[in-house]
Formats: structure tokens, C-alpha cells, sequence
């Protein structure tokens, strides 16, 4: 695991009120001397809330951050301890004593060593911003990444490092078959994660998607059992309320088979889930010196 750092940039739009709003992301890899900066294409919500907000301003002072961080990528040849990112936020980006945008104080956390640092970036900006983004409009249905957003950040809502603790594109194979889940953690159990959105056109295509989900969980079922893995499924519901019939028969099929597996609805029972794996992994997890996570020592 790496250390790895980031501050949210807040917009202040009047200091005597004292309202902060988050407008972007800026994170540091020190190992690899890289920096990272995020932020939305457009930020309605404040058009919202104040009157006299210039989206065009904010934007261009947002761009000519974005082109500091790209220009310190490639002078930057060595690692970065947390000073030397401190300095250059107060140097390049935004001087300690500004009023207007002001960074937020610095959040250590871990990624693995093998990340790539634009996806990291981005996984981490999902998590703070998702919510900007606009919502699915009528008409357009819930992809299966729409279920892994939310896991991932009713997850890190606990704290910005347990998301690193899982393991992440795990593959499970069996005599005939193989199936790459998003991510995996252990209670006892090996439990892999995967999203099974239901939320499709018709009737039709969501039992043509559980029969599929039945099969590689059936063909999975001994590998499961032998093993002590259980497949974790989050799924979404229909938009369509008159499809909620055809869900209860896709969750019937997917319960017809013996492979170990919890089904997990979007909403209450996901943010739940979501729950119990951050309280499990940050009991199984102590930190470290540097306020990062470490394995705790396994019980003799």
C-alpha cells in the first residue's frame, strides 16, 4: 500500500457567512511525484444559491489550476513529501490566507501500489462529486455502475481509506467457467462483490439477465462452497414500477440456486451493507504511525 493525499477545494462565497461548498479534488501521489486535480463541468447548485455567482469565472480559475497541476507533472521527477505538496497548494494553486477558494485541510489515505493515479483521481472525485452529476432522466435506466458508485460511496462516507482496503477485478474460476467481480473482502467468508442492475426496458430482458446471473452462479457453486466464498449481488429495481413483478421473479430465480450469495437491493439494504463492510474493515484494520491502515496481527 502507498500513502496518498488529497484536500477538497471549497468555494466561500461570502466569508461573513461562513457557507463552504466543494468544487474540486486535488490529490498527491507521493511515491510516484504526481498530483491529480478534479472538477465539475458545471455547478448549477450555486447558481442556485447565490445570486451574483459567476460559473464562468469559477470555471476559469478551476481550468488554470488543472493546467498548474499538468505543468508540476512534468517537472516533478522525485518523491513528494506532505511539506512540499502543502507548498506548492500555497504557491501555485491558492495562498493560505485566500477568502473566496481555500483547500481544506489535507486527508491522508492509502491506494495500492499497482493503481493507476488517474483512476484513483477519479474514483475519489465519484465519491465527493456523484452527487453533482446529473440524475437519470426519464427514460434512461440504472446501469450496473450506478450500483457500484453508491456501494462506493456509502462505503467511504465512514472514511476516505477503507474503499483502498478491498480487493479490487478478482476473478473466480471454475472447471467451465470464469467471472470477474468488482471487488472482494472477508468476514470469514471470501465475499465478492457484483452488480446485477434490474432497472431494463421490459419484462423480457430482465429475466433474460437473471437466467444468466442463475447459470455462472450455479456453475460457480462448488468452487463457492469448497472454498467458503459468497457472492454478493447488489441489484437494482425496475424505474418502471409495472416491472416490480418481473424483479420478484428474477429474485426467485436467482434464490433457485444453491451457490452461497446475499442478494442486496439499492436504497436502505445497500447502504447497510455498505455499513457493515466499513465497520468490519475498520476493526480488522489499526492505524499505522502515519495514521494509515495496517493489517492487525491475526488472533492466535
Amino acid at each position: 500500500m502507498n500513502t496518498i493525499y488529497f484536500n477538497l477545494l471549497k468555494y466561500v462565497h461570502s466569508p461573513f457567512l461562513g457557507e463552504e461548498v466543494n468544487v474540486g479534488i486535488l490529490l498527491c501521489f507521493p511515491e510516484q511525484g504526481r498530483l491529480e486535480f478534479r472538477f465539475p463541468a458545471r455547478f448549477k447548485r450555486l447558481r442556485y444559491l447565490y445570486q451574483s455567482f459567476s460559473e464562468r469565472q469559477l470555471l476559469t480559475y478551476l481550468n488554470s489550476f488543472g493546467k498548474r497541476v499538468a505543468r508540476a507533472n512534468t517537472e516533478l521527477n522525485t518523491a513528494l513529501s506532505a511539506e512540499q505538496y502543502a507548498a506548492f497548494i500555497t504557491r501555485e494553486l491558492v495562498p493560505a490566507d485566500a477568502t473566496v477558494l481555500r483547500f481544506g485541510p489535507l486527508t491522508k489515505a492509502v491506494a495500492h501500489a499497482d493503481d493507476d493515479p488517474q483512476q484513483v483521481a477519479d474514483q475519489y472525485y465519484e465519491l465527493y462529486f456523484a452527487e453533482t452529476q446529473p440524475a437519470p432522466r426519464a427514460g434512461q435506466h440504472k446501469r450496473d455502475s450506478f450500483l457500484i458508485s453508491h456501494f462506493r460511496r456509502n462505503l467511504e462516507a465512514h472514511d476516505a481509506g477503507v474503499f483502498q482496503l478491498l480487493r479490487r477485478n478478482v476473478e473466480v474460476q471454475s472447471a467451465t467457467t470464469a467471472i470477474r467481480f468488482d471487488y472482494a473482502w472477508q468476514n470469514g467468508t471470501q465475499n465478492f462483490i457484483k452488480p446485477v442492475s434490474l432497472d431494463l426496458a421490459d419484462a423480457e430482458e430482465i429475466n433474460r439477465k437473471a437466467v444468466y446471473t442463475h447459470g455462472w452462479l450455479h456453475l460457480l457453486a462448488p468452487v463457492a462452497t469448497a472454498e467458503n466464498y459468497r457472492f454478493d449481488l447488489l441489484l437494482a429495481l425496475p424505474s418502471d414500477r409495472k416491472l416490480f413483478p418481473a424483479f420478484d421473479k428474477a429474485v426467485e430465480i436467482l434464490n433457485a440456486t444453491a451457490a452461497p450469495k446475499q442478494l442486496i437491493t439499492e436504497g436502505r439494504r445497500l447502504a447497510e451493507y455498505a455499513d457493515d463492510a466499513a465497520r468490519y474493515l475498520r476493526q480488522h484494520y489499526q492505524a499505522d504511525p502515519l495514521g494509515l491502515y495496517a493489517t492487525t496481527s491475526p488472533e492466535q
